[in-house]
């Protein structure tokens, strides 16, 4: 297992960044590229020009948003060695940069702003996650208070963060950082809540588990509307623009997964042409879309599609 999929997988209740990076051991090499499940062959599919974003040497390279000039993600040189571990880095104007956070032993750049603040997650010197955000190449440390871990995973122009952290008991929570007061989020009867993503209405977007597994939702006006895509074993939504459209993946009866886009009530298919796997993070303003597919050698790959 890579060194992003233990970052996502080996502490409890963590549901986020586990459907986004534990990739490699979803589809053995070489199997073709799926296609989708009876149950969910009547959702329309849409068509995107991809542009694939791989970082320069690295065997994986996974991008979770953009701004139109600035891509972010992380990269990991060579899976499963401890001494490579994913790294943050952005991509702008043809050109890949490691982004540097101090005192990171792994990162994850998760959102960017039109403005270029940069949010994401890292894992300091003593191995606790933890958030940060990178404001024209000042970093700063977000954790909320008392819990054992933090991440950001979202953010809008306003500067408003959201994410997950777990607490003493491990218990993941969902919260919203306005202005450095910290608010949980938590889904009523939900074992487990994160928040992926807000846009600028402070509409929020995320994950959430309970006894029948894992699904989406959207919070709006202090109300939840649960988001399952038809057919699906599970439904992870990552991004939401400020026209209220949403972005996310699922798995299927088989156990593959596709991206989604949801726009005014309306599912919609989003599968790169010959992948194993798409997953969609965010879905922009403009239409445009990032995320991660898996190729049939099963490699992974960042990607933009318009």
């Amino acid at each position: 297992m890579s060194e992003a999929a233990a970052l996502a997988v080996d502490r409890p209740g963590r549901i986020i960044l586990r459907g986004v990076l534990d990739l490699r051991r979803r589809l053995p090499l070489g199997r073709p590229a799926p296609s989708a499940a009876p149950a969910a062959e009547a959702l329309k599919a849409r068509g995107y020009r991809f542009r694939s974003v791989d970082y320069p040497g690295a065997a994986e390279s996974l991008i979770f948003d953009t701004n139109g000039t600035t891509a972010v993600g992380t990269l990991i040189f060579e899976p499963g060695n401890s001494f490579s571990p994913a790294t943050a880095f952005t991509f702008a104007g043809g050109d890949y940069a490691i982004l540097g956070v101090p005192n990171a032993t792994l990162s994850v750049a998760t959102a960017i702003t039109s403005g270029g603040l940069i949010v994401g997650i890292f894992q300091d010197l003593g191995g606790v996650l933890r958030g940060f955000t990178n404001d024209g190449g000042t970093f700063a440390t977000v954790d909320f208070p008392g819990a054992s871990s933090t991440q950001i995973i979202g953010v809008n122009d306003a500067g408003q963060l959201v994410g997950d952290f777990l607490d003493a008991a491990n218990v993941e929570h969902g919260f919203v950082n306005t202005g450095g007061v910290f608010t949980a989020i938590n889904v009523p009867g939900a074992t487990s809540t994160g928040v992926t993503a807000i846009n600028s209405a402070g509409d929020m977007v995320g994950i959430f588990s309970d006894a029948a597994g894992s699904h989406g939702f959207l919070l709006r006006g202090g109300a939840f509307t649960p988001i399952d895509v038809p057919g699906a074993t599970s439904t992870s939504v990552f991004g939401i623009n400020d026209g209220g459209e949403i972005a996310g993946f699922y798995s299927d009866s088989t156990g593959n997964n596709h991206g989604f886009i949801l726009s005014a009530g309306a599912f919609s298919i989003v599968d790169v042409a010959g992948a194993t796997s798409t997953l969609v993070t965010r879905i922009k303003n403009n239409g445009a879309i990032t995320g991660t597919y898996t190729d049939a050698l099963n490699e992974e790959h960042g990607m933009i599609g318009r």
